[in-house]
C-alpha cells in the first residue's frame, strides 16, 4: 500500500513537470505558426491535469486504492489525445508523450499496466485518426501502433524481469538477517550458560578456606 501511495506520488510530480513543459512548447509552437490549437483549449486541458492532480493527491492522503493507477492513467491518455485532436492529428507533435506515459506506468506496474496503457491507446489514437482522418496512407498508422505494442510489451518484459530479481534479492536479504538473528541467539544463549556455569566455582572457593 505504501510503496503504491510513493509510485503515484510520484506519477503526480512528473505530470506536473510534464505540465508546464508541453504548456511552454505549446505556447511556443502557437507564436510561430507550427499547431494552431486554440488557447482556450490549452488551457481547458491545463485545468484538466491540475485538477486530476488535485484529485488524485487528495485519494493518496487517505491511502492508495487499486483503481488510482487505472484512471490516472487513462486520463493522461485521454488528455494527449485530445490535445493531439487539436494540434494535427497524427501530425501532432505531442504524440511521442503517448511514450512517456506508457514507459512511466510500465516501470512502475510492469506487463499488466503495459497491455493496458497499450490497449487505451489502441482505442485513443484509432479515436484521433477518426477525428482528423490523416491525408496520406493509413499504413505508417498501423506501423506506429504495432511499434507502441513493441515498447509496451518489452517495457512490460524489463519491469516484470526487474521486480522478479528484487523480490530475489529481497528474499536473500531476508534469509541473511534471519540467519544473523539466529546466530546472535546463539551467541547469547552460549554467553547466558558461561555465566552459569562459572556461579558453583565461584560459590566454592569461600567455603573451601572456611575449612
Amino acid at each position: 500500500m505504501e510503496d503504491e501511495r510513493r509510485m503515484e506520488h510520484s506519477k503526480i510530480e512528473v505530470r506536473w513537470m510534464v505540465l508546464v513543459v508541453a504548456l511552454l512548447v505549446a505556447v511556443y509552437m502557437r507564436r510561430t505558426g507550427t499547431i494552431t490549437t486554440p488557447g482556450t483549449v490549452i488551457l481547458a486541458l491545463s485545468a484538466v491535469v491540475v485538477g486530476a492532480n488535485l484529485a488524485f493527491a487528495a485519494v493518496l492522503r487517505r491511502g492508495a486504492p487499486p483503481w488510482v493507477r487505472y484512471v490516472s492513467t487513462g486520463v493522461d491518455l485521454a488528455v494527449i489525445s485530445v490535445l493531439l485532436v487539436f494540434s494535427g492529428g497524427n501530425a501532432s507533435p505531442f504524440y511521442n508523450v503517448y511514450f512517456i506515459v506508457l514507459v512511466s506506468n510500465s516501470i512502475r506496474y510492469g506487463m499488466k499496466m503495459a497491455v493496458f496503457v497499450a490497449s487505451c491507446f489502441n482505442v485513443a489514437y484509432v479515436g484521433v485518426l477518426l477525428l482528423r482522418p490523416p491525408a496520406a496512407d493509413l499504413t505508417a498508422e498501423g506501423v506506429k501502433i504495432l511499434t507502441f505494442w513493441g515498447v509496451a510489451l518489452y517495457a512490460g518484459y524489463l519491469a516484470a524481469r526487474y521486480q522478479r530479481q528484487m523480490r530475489i534479492l529481497q528474499s536473500y536479504e531476508e534469509t541473511i538477517a534471519g540467519l544473523r538473528n539466529r546466530i546472535e541467539a546463539l551467541e547469547r544463549g552460549a554467553g547466558g550458560a558461561g555465566s552459569r556455569s562459572g556461579l558453583p566455582g565461584e560459590g566454592a572457593g569461600p567455603s573451601q578456606g572456611a575449612c
